[in-house]
């Protein structure tokens, strides 16, 4: 069984995961001063190592969204910088601890994972949730910016050496030193280059059709923990993927490929830096889909 702290030292108790995470919570006494209201009822809908979801029910009958996470994230900040109906209404509660809380509005609408789309339906979604992504104002914090060939370079550098570390010490095994070389070759290709510069914008970063509200007056895109300064259609890439679509047929081959290596950097994060102590098979196995993916 998984804990996670609460300030006051009592514990919530959630469902059962492989690593431990250290995310304090608001007690029940915390939490319904900070909203104003007593809180009649609280349910854990999501939850893993970096982040604790829970669907909080009011004295007065509302509902709303309560999510303590831990970084890497820059979720609250975005939502304080960005201006978009795209966003929910929402609340920060500060820090705990390590961990920050805030609070979303429950938006009761269906997913646009909940629609039967064909293909060409869902790229249609899509591009206008792409669009309106790259509409959002404000001075919008960003996880990473890969928008020009210096910071594409840095972070290829980066991945690329810890992936060395991982496979030299064993705790990837599924990928090899070759693989690795010839990723950074494509990496420095004129395609690549000129995709990435080519429409740079910020974008959610881990688009998925679970996280789209279909709403009367728009979408509602929620998750905005990771952001990134990117070529546009690296959403749309995402959105088919998680979809089981192929992204080749609709976007730019180079354009996928970024978003794969995107993939990868989170996987070497991942195993490298967030969970060095616990040597995952998932994220091993990330990282040979997308190096597998990236080189065709």
């Amino acid at each position: 069984m998984l804990w996670f702290r609460r300030r006051s030292g009592r514990v919530c108790e959630v469902e059962r995961h492989p690593a431990f995470s250290d995310i304090a919570l608001h007690t029940d006494d915390e939490l319904a001063e900070a909203l104003g209201a007593p809180i009649e009822e609280r349910e854990t809908i999501h939850v893993w190592p970096l982040s604790c979801v829970q669907r909080v029910l009011l004295a007065d009958g509302s509902k709303l969204v309560y999510k303590a996470q831990l970084p890497p994230t820059v979720e609250p900040e975005f939502y304080q910088a960005a201006s978009s109906k795209l966003l929910p209404d929402h609340q920060d509660l500060g820090g705990l601890d390590a961990s920050r809380s805030m609070t979303i509005e429950w938006i009761d609408a269906p997913l646009l994972a909940d629609l039967e789309l064909e293909p060409t339906e869902l790229v249609e979604h899509g591009r206008r949730l792409v669009t309106q992504i790259g509409e959002i104002g404000g001075q919008l914090p960003t996880y990473l910016t890969i928008g020009d060939e210096q910071t594409w370079s840095d972070l290829v550098d980066e991945v690329l050496e810890r992936h060395e570390k991982l496979l030299a010490d064993g705790r990837f095994t599924l990928t090899n030193h070759e693989s690795v070389r010839r990723v950074r070759a494509w990496a420095a290709g004129d395609e690549v280059l000129n995709a990435l510069t080519a429409t740079p914008q910020v974008i959610h970063g881990d688009l998925k059709a679970d996280q789209v509200f279909i709403t009367s007056d728009g979408y509602r895109v929620i998750d905005w923990q990771r952001p990134v300064l990117a070529p546009a259609d690296v959403d749309l890439v995402l959105l088919l993927v998680d979809q089981g679509i192929d992204p080749r047929d609709f976007v730019d081959p180079a354009i996928v490929g970024i978003f794969w290596f995107l993939r990868l950097h989170w996987a070497v994060e991942a195993q490298y830096t967030l969970f060095p102590d616990n040597r995952w098979r998932l994220f091993d196995e990330w990282s040979q889909e997308a190096i597998t993916t990236i080189l065709g």
